[in-house]
């Protein structure tokens, strides 16, 4: 198996992207997608570096990270934050009905007579049931209090009853505004300002020209009869929550860092935080699915470049999104969750996201007409996470689960039932009894031969689980423990596995087999009962996708000196690869398939 990869997820690695981050602009705006953009790395909630491309007025003024744009449907984050902001204050609860807070609901007709009326949580997670509603509420950004007050009053109409599934709904965040509002007593624009921007250092963000210092606002465009127009600035108004706010990339890197900081363990809080701790990580929790994708994580010009040459080969991207609070939560498979939000609006196209996991965020606002911001943001904070090898998850392994750690290698050196007595739960012995413990890893040990004190290939899926591995003379031992909740803890689980060496015929031929597939000749010889199409149909989709392999050998019952398995790993694909050899090395069974790929494998334990 392969050793832990080196990861450096400083500023100092991440100023070595910083001539391709700049070309990631530059290729934004030839592609006529908007005429200027402002984008910025950040890191820790500090920009590392920013940079811009096109113009972002008329006069040609290249943007930059001061530069201020109308961030859109971004601005949901901070609607969010006002509402849990009240909620930590006693003022509202979640599971309260919209109505209890917006009296021109009360007579709302739901769906059927079965339906219950939404909640506050229902709007923050777009779980209300109404029609989705992008471009029409963008365009209502003005209204006015009396008009939107009449808007309430006529009713909605729901798609799906409230609290079932995932609808985008500008309208639920115009509601959660109103809210905001009635609860304060304060108007939704100034008590967003004066709670959450200004507590937060973000003095030149805001809801409308008064609030931004003139010369750093872009003007928004539109492209019609083959130019760039500009696109009339609408005034703020009961529809400002879902995408009224003005900000730039030095405020927002204030925003992202503080997300970011949300997840490291501390007892202190800081006193420009207006919010929770608690309160900023549920607002980055999944909560409303919304989509799975499976796609080619690069731009069209890296796939164009790659494809004479498999070594330049695109790896997948596997990923789950799911609605939080005002923000999105996206599951990806090799670097775990990534947070943010687009935003698209008459005149601009923005977007910012972030790895809570590396604190590294990326924002870009462009001043193009929904201009797709985020297809440049999300393949920055890609090629970034792959230039650092971030991990999915940092895991702190606990004390007790080192102090078995420990146990368990003493014992494997020299058994003592004592040291496991003090150490194992109830269910150990119960679930497998001693005797028959023993003697199944004994017979492991008899496989894999003399232990080397060396511990290596650490890895978890919590900080109560571990598993690591101990090389013998003959083969290497795979070990793996599960520490129980209770106080204090202890072991309630130990597996053991050897996996012997392969022969070095079988492993040579392995080897062989694996660059074959993967693009280099092979002299393999197979029997006739190996279906050698099937085989290349497999390893043509992994290499053509997701570039070279490497090989090892894992834990299984048929492993001997002439039948093994083997793990493959490509960039974000993991194959299994069964091998037997028969007389004079044929190859008499080779089957190779797909192993599930989970976040879990890029974890870092500290």
């Amino acid at each position: 198996m392969n050793s832990t990869p080196i990861r450096n997820t400083s500023p100092d690695a991440l100023l070595q992207t910083q001539s391709r981050m700049q070309e990631l602009a530059t290729e934004f705006i030839t592609s006529n997608t908007a005429p200027g953009v402002a984008y910025a790395i950040v890191k820790d909630g500090a920009i590392v570096f920013s940079g811009g491309a096109g113009v972002g007025r008329v006069d040609g003024q290249q943007p930059d990270s001061a530069s201020v744009f109308r961030i859109a449907s971004m601005t949901k984050s901070f609607t969010a934050a006002a509402i849990l902001l009240l909620r930590d204050r006693g003022l509202l609860r979640l599971d309260d009905t919209i109505d209890s807070h917006i009296p021109e609901l009360h007579d709302m007709a739901l769906i059927s007579s079965d339906s219950e009326m939404p909640t506050v949580r229902d709007l923050l997670t777009m779980s209300a049931g109404w029609a989705t509603d992008d471009p029409w509420a963008d365009r209502e950004e003005s209204m006015s209090t009396a008009d939107y007050s009449e808007l309430l009053r006529n009713g909605f109409t729901f798609n799906q009853t409230s609290g079932t599934e995932f609808e985008y709904s500008n309208l639920g965040y115009t509601m959660l505004g109103r809210i905001i509002t009635n609860v304060s007593g304060v108007q939704y624009q100034d008590f967003v300002r004066t709670e959450v921007l200004l507590p937060l250092g973000m003095t030149n963000s805001g809801f409308t020209s008064d609030d931004i210092r003139p010369e750093t606002l872009t003007d928004g465009h539109f492209f019609r009869n083959d130019a760039w127009q500009v696109e009339p600035t609408a005034a703020t108004g009961e529809f400002a929550p879902l995408g009224g706010l003005f900000s730039s990339c030095d405020d927002l890197a204030r925003w992202v860092g503080l997300m970011c900081a949300a997840f490291s363990a501390r007892d202190d809080v800081g006193a420009a935080i207006p919010l929770k701790r608690a309160s900023l990580r549920e607002m980055q929790q999944g909560y409303r699915p919304a989509m799975a994708s499976i796609g080619l994580a690069a731009t069209p010009s890296t796939i164009e470049s790659s494809s004479t040459s498999r070594a330049a080969a695109i790896p997948l991207a596997y990923s789950s999104l799911a609605y939080g609070f005002g923000l999105t939560v996206n599951a990806d498979v090799v670097f775990g969750n990534i947070v943010g939000h687009s935003g698209g609006y008459p005149g601009y196209g923005t977007h910012m996201c972030w790895h809570p996991t590396s604190s590294i965020g990326v924002i870009a606002l462009s001043n193009g007409r929904y201009g797709g911001a985020f297809r440049i943001a999300t393949t920055m904070l890609r090629e970034l996470l792959v230039h650092t090898n971030a991990p999915s998850k940092i895991i702190a392994t606990t004390s007790a689960t080192r102090s078995a750690q420990a146990v368990v290698n003493a014992v494997l050196d020299a058994w003592d039932d004592d040291s496991l007595d003090a150490m194992v739960s109830a269910n150990f012995d119960a679930d497998i009894p001693r005797a028959l413990r023993r003697e199944s890893i004994e017979s492991a040990l008899a496989l894999v031969g003399t232990l080397t004190k060396e511990v290596t290939q650490e890895s978890g899926t919590a900080p109560s689980h571990l598993v690591w591995w101990r090389t013998g003379d003959t083969g290497r031992l795979r070990v793996e423990i599960r520490l129980t909740p209770q106080n204090p803890q202890r072991m309630q689980t130990l597996n053991v596995r050897a996996v012997p060496h392969p022969s070095q015929g079988l492993l040579s031929t392995a080897q062989k087999i694996v660059d074959g597939l993967w693009g280099a000749p092979s002299d393999v010889t197979y029997a006739d009962a190996v279906d050698l199409s099937a085989l290349r149909r497999m390893a043509q989709m992994a290499a053509n996708l997701d570039g070279p392999a490497t090989l090892s050998p894992l834990p299984s019952a048929a492993t001997s000196e002439s039948d093994a398995t083997f793990e493959v790993r490509t960039r974000t694909l993991v194959w299994e690869l069964v091998l037997a050899l028969g007389e004079d090395r044929v190859v008499t069974k080779c089957a190779l398939s797909m192993r599930p790929v989970t976040a879990d494998s890029n974890v870092e334990l500290v």
